[in-house]
């Protein structure tokens, strides 16, 4: 055999030159998400937030801080694999490991295997996530709306200021309000929620002032029409069409990150082997 061997083609080191650059941007991202996750876990200021967050007073007002510590370990999860792949990738490059180059690709082929599985399992599943979502919506407005707008009850707010915005009543229509568990406070004889009806004047100020009778038609309440509420339209119909746009947007950066985890895969795949074929050679 020939001393000393060939080198690296053009190729090849085109190769190198991209996993190295790229892999070294993910390695700083990473550890910048990295350093906010535990920041987030160990800062005595969002540690006093949490703190105040458990008081039972706080509690009452239905509002949940405990995900800030969910997000933090999140952060460090995902900041931390990418940390640990774009080290596998950017050294492996940059030192012409193999055993490195092929654990990096071989990471980002199951990767790119699961987004792959996830999607046919959404598309094949979708219509029954339609049906947990609406019975989740359904179970929410029985056993949480409480019916008077502005009341200080979390589910009760959402719902209004959901139908409120989106002019809409109800998961369906207004008859999903026929089923409430709770008590509909000051109900009598209304057929449907305030939030229900079609209000002339949008600025309303939901710090706790209920809307005058002058910006919407008082009827509405017990004989609803489609000229004065919107008893007969559904808000996940309307929530959904939203969805569907920014699904577009979800599907093609997804589409985007299995492009480049494809690339990535390849890439070091290639270098791998080109690697072991200088070595044979030597």
């Amino acid at each position: 055999m020939a001393k000393g061997g060939p080198k690296l083609g053009c190729g090849a080191k085109l190769v190198r030159f991209t996993l190295v650059f790229f892999n070294l941007i993910f390695f700083i991202l990473g550890c910048l998400i990295l350093a906010l996750g535990i920041y987030v876990l160990v800062d005595p200021s969002v540690k006093q937030l949490q703190a105040i967050a458990n008081t039972k007073e706080f509690q009452k007002s239905g509002i949940d801080l405990t995900y800030i510590d969910k997000c933090g370990i999140a952060f460090c999860i995902f900041g931390g694999f990418m940390f640990l792949i774009s080290f596998l990738g950017c050294c492996g490059a940059l030192k012409k490991v193999k055993c490195l180059l092929g654990l990096y690709s071989t990471i980002l082929l199951l990767i790119l295997l699961a987004e792959i599985a996830i999607g046919i399992f959404a598309a094949v599943y979708s219509s029954k996530f339609k049906g947990v979502i609406t019975k989740a919506l359904k179970d929410s407005i029985r056993d949480q709306y409480m019916g008077e707008m502005f009341n200080k009850t979390l589910g009760s707010v959402a719902w209004d200021a959901v139908m409120f915005n989106f002019e809409c009543c109800g998961v369906y229509n207004s008859s999903d309000f026929n089923q409430v568990n709770n008590v509909w406070t000051d109900r009598g004889d209304a057929l449907i929620p305030i939030s229900c009806c079609k209000f002339k004047d949008k600025k309303i100020d939901w710090s706790g002032t209920l809307p005058s009778n002058s910006s919407f038609d008082f009827n509405c309440l017990k004989n609803p029409t489609e000229n004065n509420s919107n008893f007969g339209i559904g808000c996940y119909d309307k929530i959904m069409g939203i969805v569907n746009v920014y699904s577009i947007i979800v599907i093609a950066t997804a589409i985007g990150i299995g492009f480049i985890l494809l690339l990535g895969v390849c890439f070091g795949f290639y270098l791998c082997k080109r690697i072991r074929d200088m070595d044979d050679y030597i």
